[in-house]
């Protein structure tokens, strides 16, 4: 279980958390603004924005930011001119103010921060809707001694991806002196200056939710000759100046970040990968010296004798073999019948449910076995029925639910008491697989945390393959690694039987390709078939022996061995670990110029701001 957490852990951190919007029934396949600045400073502006829409809406909204930047003064809404709306590609409708609860028209909302346009029109599923809008805003345009600044974010807040994004900007004249422009965003894209048309272009083929885009530019002050919004004083070599340093600041937090992404993270990761395969050799290592130490270093053979008859149960637990509750008891169960402690009694064996099980004799049972009786028979030792195991509410079931940790903590008793695991030696090696390991999913985690964060910060798309690469590496590291065993047993004596329960295992594992002259060596098939259902093999074992029975002529109609296999077909101890775990007794409740160049990031401080979505 503790594997699997940490599995999971990782393949959360490998695929991450995928934001949702809230608003995910449609689409911005283009988004377009142009602003023509005027004489007198005002910004005549048209934005046009695409909508597809995957599911039936009311309609859309547009806020436009008036609020005042860090270095830029407020906005001031110049009034709207008009809103027009074009459906699946026909002619344009002007919309109206909306009128009570009409299904179409536009609302204004108008704050000293924001204006907010909410336009009422209904729309379909798969409806592709173009709403252009124009308005005019003042205060844009700040004119100086030797230029005119704007310092403006016309994006801010969108609920969805504005994809083809293109932001115009026309000055009054065409080919003015001066002219330089900064755009800063952390989404991509690419800044045009048209001296020639006066105009300013930036573009993107994506600004994502909730991102912003900022421009920062001067140009020539006679543009705006009627301007009133003056300021004293000379602006351009200052304005240079700070976009010169905020690019250099990017620029300098952007290294850092490369630094940590490209050769911090890659060589942390590196030595805890090297930390985690040092441990595993040196594991292996380990468990070969105690091999050779024990004369245990080939590979096991074919046993077939049991080693031991301490039972199944207590094999498996001095075996550290992972075996489920519910065949523990069934392998128990089945080595007590064979041992002919508890009597199996039966009329039919075409109507199982109605094989009866009785405690004959407790002569010699070890503790943990009495604790077993008890837990299945009770205190007076009563009969129980085979159909009871399946039922949840039967006396037997609700018995096993009750003592089976009273049985568990005897069996662990008697595994102290015979120990063959080397507990020190299987500690630290655990605890120290258990460190590597988990030092591998911390820094995978904390790792595609902080290069996900770096990425989208600088949007350094070769940054993702980083965190692809050391996920996918630390999770089939952790996928080989983890089922590698650390058990050490006890040199000389523990080895060795544990050598001789392999071969065993290996023997009724390979039963199918034995000769008939070492099957008819074996002895005590019906002990051997409960060891069977520990070390999984029971089916394999199962379904050989019916072979040999047909083969050799056996009588099997009414001999114990046979019962099983009688019950549950070649399925029989799965069929009966099933019956116990699934339906009765184990069921749970439960750019420094400025002269155009792609995009860069920080903030020039500007005023405003835009966004919207569709309800």
């Amino acid at each position: 279980m503790k594997w699997r957490f940490l599995i999971l852990t990782l393949l959360f951190a490998m695929f991450g958390i995928q934001q949702v919007s809230a608003d995910d029934d449609y689409e911005i396949t283009n988004w377009q603004q142009t602003v023509a600045i005027q004489p007198n400073g005002d910004a005549n502006v048209t934005k046009q924005v695409s909508y597809s829409f995957d599911d039936d809406m009311h309609g859309v909204v547009m806020r436009e930011g008036l609020a005042a930047g860090k270095k830029a003064s407020a906005l001031t809404w110049g009034g709207l001119k008009s809103i027009q709306v074009s459906v699946n590609g026909q002619a344009p409708t002007v919309i109206q103010p909306r009128q009570g609860a009409a299904q179409t028209g536009y609302v204004e909302t108008k704050t000293s921060n924001a204006v907010k346009e909410k336009v009422y029109y209904p729309v379909r599923e798969n409806d592709k809707l173009v709403v252009t809008y124009q308005y005019v805003l003042k205060g844009l345009v700040t004119n100086w001694d030797d230029v005119a600044e704007i310092n403006w974010r016309p994006i801010s807040d969108w609920d969805v991806d504005l994809d083809k994004a293109k932001l115009v900007i026309k000055l009054p004249k065409k080919s003015p002196k001066q002219l330089k422009a900064w755009v800063h965003s952390r989404a991509k894209g690419d800044v045009k200056l048209d001296k020639a048309q006066g105009e300013v272009i930036a573009m993107s083929d994506t600004v994502s939710a909730d991102e912003s885009l900022e421009i920062h530019m001067y140009f020539d002050s006679n543009q705006t000759p009627l301007n009133q919004l003056r300021r004293s004083g000379k602006r351009a070599k200052l304005i240079n100046q700070q976009e010169a340093a905020i690019v250099v600041k990017h620029n300098r937090f952007v290294f850092w970040m490369m630094i940590i992404a490209f050769l911090v993270s890659p060589i942390l990761f590196v030595i805890v990968l090297f930390i985690v395969f040092w441990q595993n050799k040196k594991v292996r290592y380990q468990q070969n010296l105690a091999k050779q130490k024990s004369g245990t270093t080939g590979e096991p053979v074919h046993i077939f004798d049991l080693p031991n008859d301490l039972g199944p149960a207590l094999i498996a637990e001095r075996l550290a073999e992972k075996s489920d509750d519910a065949k523990i008891v069934v392998a128990t169960l089945l080595d007590l019948v064979a041992r002919h402690k508890i009597t199996m009694t039966y009329q039919d064996m075409k109507r199982p449910d109605e094989i009866t099980y009785q405690v004959t004799d407790e002569n010699g049972l070890q503790p943990f076995e009495l604790s077993f009786v008890r837990m299945i028979f009770g205190k007076n030792r009563d009969l129980v029925r085979h159909g009871d195991f399946k039922k949840k509410q039967s006396p037997v079931s609700k018995s096993i639910r009750k003592r089976i940790g009273a049985f568990k903590q005897a069996l662990a008793k008697a595994e102290q008491q015979t120990r063959i695991v080397d507990k020190i030696a299987t500690q630290k090696a655990t605890d120290a697989k258990t460190m590597a390991l988990g030092g591998l999913i911390v820094l995978s985690v904390i790792s595609a945390v902080v290069l996900g964060i770096i990425a989208d910060q600088t949007q350094v798309s070769s940054i993702w393959a980083i965190i692809v690469i050391e996920s996918v590496v630390a999770l089939v590291t952790l996928l080989l690694t983890a089922t590698q065993k650390t058990i050490f047993f006890t040199v000389p004596d523990g080895m060795q039987e544990q050598w001789q329960w392999q071969g065993f295992k290996k023997m009724l594992h390979d039963i199918a390709h034995l000769q008939d002259k070492q099957v008819l060596d074996i002895q005590l098939w019906d002990k051997i078939l409960a060891y069977a259902v520990i070390f999984g093999e029971a089916k394999n074992v199962a379904n050989q022996m019916k072979i040999w029975a047909k083969d050799m002529d056996w009588n099997t109609d009414n001999t114990l061995l046979f019962v099983p296999y009688y019950l549950y077909g070649s399925d029989w101890s799965d069929g009966f670990v099933t019956s116990i775990n699934q339906d009765g007794a184990f069921q749970s409740s439960s750019n420094v110029s400025g002269g155009g160049g792609s995009f860069s990031g920080g903030s020039s401080g500007g005023a405003g701001g835009g966004g919207g979505g569709a309800f």
